[in-house]
């Protein structure tokens, strides 16, 4: 645990130090999220669950739109609710901290400033996998969250796939997700932690809540955020000798 802490330290003092060297009056560097070891391997961080093992973290959320256009997929409460799916009271500082914990890379500043000046390229950072769980009907229900979004330039369900962490940024001593309240975005948005990286994202009224698929107003989730390994080849046999 002690390590652990150690680590978290460091993670909480580069997120929030790293663009203030050049203030002449930084202001005071938070104090780190209070972190707890449920069971071995597994941490809660503020309000988010670490699990090291499954290289996953988890948080709760309600759905907040579950009909029309979306920008968003899960935002705080104090950020944009009018255009999101889903809404947490999840802090992005804490979920910042458990994703860097768990070993993800997120997008350089320089690399958030290009897709900045120009939205439609690649997202940097770390591709990660975003399950939703929630009961109906007393029974548990479990789906991707690209399968509760509807693509109009596809005409059909989004493909599902990865997500990818880029990390959104620190400006003038601010972590903007933390300001903003945006977490998982469908439209490029640098100031959001996660971002989409399929076409029609340059488009703000490109995609639609699948309503076949989504529960009542209110219902709690869990969200589910899995680290993606890059895939692995198969090593090639070598020629047998004659």
């Amino acid at each position: 645990m002690n390590s652990l802490w150690k680590i978290l330290v460091a993670v909480v003092w580069l997120l929030s130090a790293f663009t203030l060297v050049a203030q002449d009056n930084p202001p005071k560097l938070p104090e780190p999220p209070q972190v707890k070891e449920i069971s071995p391997g597994i941490f809660q961080v503020g309000t988010v669950r670490l699990d090291k093992n499954k290289e996953a973290l988890s948080f709760r959320a309600h759905f907040h739109i579950t009909e029309g256009l979306i920008e968003y997929l899960i935002v705080t409460t104090a950020g944009k609710l009018h255009e999101s799916m889903l809404r947490t009271e999840a802090q992005p500082q804490h979920i910042q901290v458990a994703m860097l914990l768990l070993g993800a890379k997120g997008a350089s500043a320089k690399e958030l400033q290009r897709l900045f000046d120009d939205p439609k390229l690649p997202i940097p950072g770390q591709p990660v996998e975003i399950e939703l769980r929630w009961k109906s009907a007393e029974k548990e229900k479990s789906l991707h969250i690209a399968e509760l979004v509807l693509d109009k330039k596809s005409k059909g369900p989004m493909t599902k796939g990865a997500f990818v962490f880029n990390g959104s940024r620190v400006f003038e001593g601010t972590f903007i997700a933390q300001r903003d309240g945006s977490i998982v975005s469908l439209i490029t948005d640098v100031d959001a932690q996660f971002n989409n990286p399929r076409p029609g994202r340059e488009d703000d009224e490109n995609f639609t809540i699948a309503i076949d698929n989504a529960p009542p107003k209110d219902t709690v989730v869990e969200v589910i955020i899995r680290l993606v390994k890059p895939s692995v080849k198969p090593a090639e046999k070598k020629p047998e000798a004659k």
